[in-house]
């Protein structure tokens, strides 16, 4: 694929997300955290169609962490709360993000991890 077909197919899938974010409410944990489920799910399906790959929905999901201030808290809100979600609630992608943002939280890895997190700190 050539990489102006790449750039216009990553800003199709950033709009596309963009557009259909949820509502969080009002300091609204439940919302906040339904909302980053359905927009992983989204990106999730995304992937599997081909639409864009893992790379590139890590990508937009940075980008939307800057440039949307609803995925910013629902993506937050999710990564502090995440030990307590069970497995198998949040998409692979919405997981992968969410352990990245727990990563620059400086938070400690959870159960959905297979391999904890390094933090650059031995276990000796």
């Amino acid at each position: 694929m050539h990489e102006e077909d790449r750039e216009r197919k990553t800003t199709e899938a950033y709009e596309k997300l963009l557009k259909n974010m949820p509502g969080i409410g009002f300091i609204n944990r439940k919302k906040r955290i339904k909302a980053y489920i359905q927009l992983s799910e989204m990106a999730e399906y995304m992937i599997k169609n081909n639409e864009i790959n893992e790379g590139e929905v890590l990508f937009i999901f940075s980008l939307l962490m800057r440039k949307c201030s609803d995925f910013q808290k629902a993506a937050t809100m999710t990564a502090l709360t995440l030990s307590s979600i069970g497995k198998g609630v949040i998409s692979p992608i919405g997981i992968k993000f969410s352990l990245d943002v727990r990563k620059n939280l400086s938070l400690p890895s959870t159960h959905h991890s297979d391999k904890t997190i390094d933090s650059g700190e031995s276990d000796v």
